[in-house]
């Protein structure tokens, strides 16, 4: 028996105040939709927060230099997998913070991933040589290529949204997660970041590495709320809830997490009717009667 007590879901956040905006935005959203049983924990760079109710925050305000003036993404997305081995519930879900919960689906899908490691597909690089061949540039791409052997990932490999993941707290999927941050200190322990080197580069191949249980969830679970011409998007007639898949999967699902930093633009803009609607509401950007 799974319920929300068992699932804790992991952020980071630092740096400027609309990231702090957005992971509030984002835990809220799922707070307005579940029962009041969720776990959250947050890796924040700063301290600026403090732990609170079922909201666990750690502070690493010396873990990143927001004003060297240098990239600091890849070393954000390096303390996803940092928190996801700090997970002390049956199951983690870490969660982007510029996204909102649209569908609490949770609790069926981590029942449904039973005990391996839940990823969908990314929507526009759904594999190793989409991700070469759209992600990476001139200057890169030699990077990339010699990445790419010594992680020993194929074209055929399939590439994985890191926006949204879900696992099983066990030892295989802690390997998983040191693995990929074994491959990021590798990599990253002399050198600065190198664009298309990402962790889902890293995670893609972590999961080969470790013959992980990996199991494949619609793109539904992480949409990108970009339009259809990238992720199509319809309103369930019977339950009135926004549907999602990536565009070359054929089965719709509910939507779990739209995605969006909404200081960046407006995800409803490529859309109209109840869908602008909807995603207006989920964003919390409009009142609702």
């Amino acid at each position: 028996m799974i319920n929300e007590n068992d699932i804790t879901f992991i952020y980071t956040v630092g740096g400027h105040d609309v990231h702090y905006d957005n992971m509030a935005r984002s835990i809220q959203s799922v707070k307005d939709q579940s029962s009041g049983g969720y776990n959250f924990l947050v890796l924040e760079f700063g301290n600026k927060l403090k732990s609170s109710d079922n909201v666990e925050v750690i502070n690493l305000p010396d873990a990143i230099d927001f004003d060297s003036g240098k990239k600091v993404g890849y070393l954000i997305w390096k303390h996803k997998y940092i928190g996801a081995l700090k997970v002390k519930t049956k199951y983690g879900v870490y969660v982007d913070s510029d996204t909102v919960m649209a569908y609490n689906n949770i609790v069926g899908l981590c029942k449904a991933i039973e005990d391996g490691f839940g990823v969908c597909r990314h929507f526009w690089v759904p594999d190793i040589e989409n991700y070469r061949a759209k992600a990476c540039t001139q200057e890169t791409i030699q990077q990339f290529l010699e990445v790419k052997e010594t992680l020993g990932l194929q074209d055929y490999d399939p590439f994985f949204a890191g926006g949204v993941f879900l696992f099983r707290n066990n030892e295989k999927n802690q390997e998983v997660m040191r693995k990929v941050l074994e491959y990021y200190d590798d990599y990253y322990s002399s050198k600065e970041y190198v664009r298309s080197i990402t962790d889902e580069l890293f995670l893609a191949a972590a999961l080969k590495q470790c013959q992980a249980d990996v199991k494949v969830i619609s793109g539904a679970l992480n949409h990108c709320t970009m339009g259809d011409q990238f992720m199509p998007m319809a309103i369930d007639e019977e339950s009135g809830a926004l549907f999602g898949r990536n565009s070359f999967e054929s089965q719709w699902a509910p939507i779990t997490f739209l995605h969006c930093d909404i200081s960046r633009r407006d995800p409803s803009e490529e859309y109209t009717g109840g869908r602008k609607r909807l995603v207006k509401k989920h964003f919390g950007m409009v009142e609702v009667d």
